[in-house]
């Protein structure tokens, strides 16, 4: 699982992360840009929730990856960190029916992307299925 969360920190640039803590079951998707200064937004998500991963993919640089949840939503709690890893205004709790990830990459490489991110949630026992083949 260590190897799959580096290879998709290293292949983001450091962009997109991924933390898993095994003792509340909670899987954070980390999103870091540059707003000005070092901001991190932030998704938790129990693993389950997730059904399908898809990507949407054009002819320019930035490509779409898609965590598609559970029919009927699920509660994702969402919130900001600054470059000291501080808490940014209000942690909301926000029912969601996808994750978009956005990674400045090639067609062939979100497919890469894709695969990483269904084999981290195989590792994790959760049965989720390629959203692109149904």
């Amino acid at each position: 699982m260590e190897d799959t969360i580096d290879w998709i920190t290293r292949n983001s640039d450091g962009r997109e992360q991924v933390q898993y803590y095994k003792d509340t079951n909670t899987l954070l998707l980390i999103s870091v840009r540059d707003a000005g200064e070092l901001v991190s937004f932030v998704n938790e998500i129990t693993p389950e929730d997730v059904r399908s991963v898809s990507v949407k993919s054009s002819e320019g640089s930035w490509q779409n990856l898609n965590l598609n949840l559970k029919h009927g939503g699920t509660m994702v709690l969402y919130y900001t960190l600054d470059k000291n890893f501080e808490i940014i205004g209000e942690v909301k709790n926000i029912r969601q029916y996808g994750i978009s990830i956005s990674f400045n990459c090639s067609q062939s490489m979100i497919l890469k992307f894709k695969k990483a991110y269904i084999h981290l949630f195989q590792l994790l026992g959760v049965d989720v299925k390629d959203g692109d083949m149904f």
